[in-house]
């Protein structure tokens, strides 16, 4: 009888065709499951030692034990489907309740501070960490998001970026205010007409500017945000000005706005106003 061990690797193959969260799989796997679970027999498996697994995950958040129970019932699933079991012992399996995070968005001066230093870091030496961040205060857009943007996919016409594929899977288009336009011109001209908008040394994507992002709150001398604030910034400097919560998820292109057959063919020149308008609240002018 296969063991869990030859089925995770098995869900593998499958996880890094279809599944974008194939690397967190991989690490989840090699490091946890193959470990604690892979010596089991699959018709063996029971919600016992599902359990005894989750609680045996010390030292580790309640959120992160339930992306475990999130990757198990995957596996599971899967496996159900293409019939290596017929039941899933995670089914209806509960999660642990996690405390609400805390989300925030810098206030127009603290993004004003933040935008004046990051501008003089840029203005100095235009390395493609500093546009990246600016890049991201500008747009909303997320950090993975921009790292594999490409040039092609900006219409300098309309002022927009597509995107290909999203973290729901869907594609969309992101209005770009004049201050992103100059960036992505200055890129173009940087590296010409195809290619990754932002680039490593090397070519490949550019590095996560994680530490930088702290460096440049701290030199600006306001609070410590992370790269994801800076969306939270831009959806909430559009909800004010727009008021119309509608927009700022079109904007923010959340999937449960289901607009994709609308990003892909259509787009009205309102969202421009609105990103120009909002980006001049934060930046008081």
């Amino acid at each position: 009888m296969m063991t869990l061990a030859e089925l995770f690797l098995r869900y593998l193959e499958y996880s890094r065709i279809h599944k974008k969260s194939f690397a967190s799989d991989q690490s989840k796997i090699k490091h946890y499951l193959l470990p604690r679970l892979g010596h089991i027999k699959l018709n063996m498996i029971n919600r016992r030692d599902i359990a005894d697994y989750i609680n045996g995950l010390d030292g580790l958040k309640f959120s992160t034990r339930n992306r475990h129970i999130a990757l198990l019932k995957a596996i599971f699933t899967w496996a159900r489907e293409f019939d290596y079991i017929s039941t899933s012992p995670v089914a209806g399996f509960k999660t642990f309740k996690e405390p609400a995070s805390l989300r925030r968005a810098m206030e127009p001066d603290e993004f004003t501070a933040f935008m004046q230093v990051l501008d003089a870091e840029i203005k100095q030496e235009p390395r493609d960490t500093l546009l990246i961040l600016s890049f991201l205060a500008l747009t909303g857009m997320r950090l993975g998001e921009a790292r594999s943007a490409d040039i092609q996919s900006i219409n300098m016409s309309r002022k927009t970026l597509f995107l290909h594929d999203t973290k729901s899977g869907d594609s969309r288009l992101v209005p770009l205010c004049q201050r992103a336009m100059d960036i992505a011109l200055m890129q173009v001209s940087k590296y010409g007409n195809g290619g990754l908008l932002f680039r490593s040394g090397a070519g490949g994507r550019v590095t996560e500017p994680r530490r930088l992002m702290t460096a440049i709150c701290e030199r600006a001398g306001i609070a410590r945000f992370t790269i994801h604030e800076l969306r939270y910034t831009a959806g909430s400097a559009m909800l004010a000005v727009t008021r119309d919560i509608y927009s700022v998820q079109r904007f923010l292109g959340h999937k449960c706005t289901k607009t994709t057959a609308i990003y892909a063919q259509y787009f009205g020149g309102q969202q421009h106003d609105d990103i120009e308008r909002a980006m001049a609240l934060m930046l008081n002018r």
